[in-house]
């Protein structure tokens, strides 16, 4: 099959489909688009939902605002535990699940792994733990009221090993839907043995475009063999999109879908991780 056919199979699936991970402005890093513009674009693309991220600030409620804005077109936002956010904070956890937020992230730039990796300052970090490795009591807090909110749990930027701890203690606290977010980004850089682990809890990999562009170290033929191994059953395809000098996120991810059937994924199981299961986690 041609390239121009896999882009007109990846154009078919566009309607329907759910970016579940975008970055829009305004923000403190320069973006492709404002939030606006990206749902408007999605709405445009017939896209079905899309969910807004932000590092350092809380988007439920200007996804609530452009999504009424929109005729009531599903646009979705959450809330990312960095420093901005106080860390793992329960009581802003609990205004904005109130607020109607879908996921919650535990630390992006703030995690220790990313701290670490950024040779950044280790007392700007926020961890999920004590000195003795024992979980905070704050972060127990947050699991119980993403449980009994019944919204996602994102891992955002935690170490492997953490994540799968992190997973087994959100089960015990009875978190329903759990996203392993970008495992091929550095971090988590999650091996494929922990992967196979973690698909053996119901878990969903929210696998990124952006995790196979250049200066990452993933390749787009690797995270083609990772969806392979682990099962499109458990995956999500998104973007991750809005950098500024990436590709608009409508057409990133076209490009992504038509990048991933060329590679030896059928038409089919893409449309599962773009439709059906981001669908089927949003509720929408």
């Amino acid at each position: 099959m041609s390239e121009s056919e896999f882009e007109s199979i990846a154009k078919s699936l566009i309607p329907g489909s759910v970016d579940f991970h975008i970055h829009g402005g305004p923000d403190v890093k320069p973006r492709k688009m404002s939030s606006l513009a990206v749902a408007q674009a999605a709405k445009q693309a017939g896209m079905k939902a899309i969910i807004i991220k932000n590092h350092v600030t809380p988007t439920t409620c200007h996804a609530k605002l452009i999504s009424e804005m929109l005729g009531g077109y599903p646009v979705f936002g959450g809330l990312v535990l960095n420093k901005p956010a106080g860390g793992l904070n329960p009581s802003a956890v609990e205004i904005e699940l109130k607020l109607g937020a879908k996921q919650i992230w535990l630390p992006t730039i703030s995690a220790v792994a990313q701290v670490r990796l950024s040779k950044g300052n280790l007392a700007s970090a926020v961890p999920i733990t004590d000195e003795h490795g024992a979980f905070l009591p704050a972060l127990i807090e947050v699991l119980d009221l993403v449980a009994q909110a019944g919204a996602i749990l994102g891992t955002s930027h935690l170490a492997p090993e953490e994540v799968e701890k992190v997973v087994c203690l959100a089960r015990q606290r009875n978190v329903q839907k759990i996203v392993i977010t970008h495992p091929e980004n550095d971090p988590p850089a999650m091996p494929l043995d922990i992967q196979k682990r973690l698909a053996t809890q119901g878990v969903f990999f929210e696998r990124t475009f952006v995790s196979t562009l250049p200066p990452r170290n993933m390749t787009p033929e690797i995270m083609a063999g990772y969806i392979k191994a682990i099962g499109a059953e458990s995956t999500i395809m998104a973007t991750d999109l809005g950098q500024a000098e990436n590709e608009e996120p409508v057409k990133g991810f076209i490009t992504f879908m038509k990048t991933m059937m060329a590679l030896g994924i059928p038409a089919d199981k893409i449309a599962m991780m773009v439709q059906k299961n981001p669908a089927q986690v949003l509720e929408c």
